[in-house]
């Protein structure tokens, strides 16, 4: 196999970089996690920290009050730093 090759191979192979908001929907007594925009069916992720928690903040707004524990999480599913003074909160 050529250099090239390679190359080529293992740049289509790289983890897409970014962010999604997470939360988590109450149903029932139960909490279901979810986050958006879903990398794996192929959504590109949001570019920067500060638009995802802008997002998250939107998203906040307008949801129910059955969504609840809203932050930034990156591309490997990991919060980000500092999350925890940032997490939107919401209690029924």
């Amino acid at each position: 196999m050529k250099t090239k090759d390679e190359v080529k191979i293992t740049d289509e192979n790289k983890e897409p970089k970014g962010f999604m908001v997470d939360f988590e929907h109450r149903t029932d007594g139960v909490l279901i996690s979810g986050h958006f925009p879903d990398k794996h069916s192929g959504k590109s992720l949001i570019e920067t920290e500060e638009k995802a928690w802008e997002l998250a903040r939107k998203f906040a707004e307008i949801l129910p009050q059955n969504y609840v524990n809203i932050y930034v999480i990156k591309e490997d599913f990991c919060p980000v730093e500092g999350y925890e003074e940032k997490i939107l909160r919401k209690y029924l």
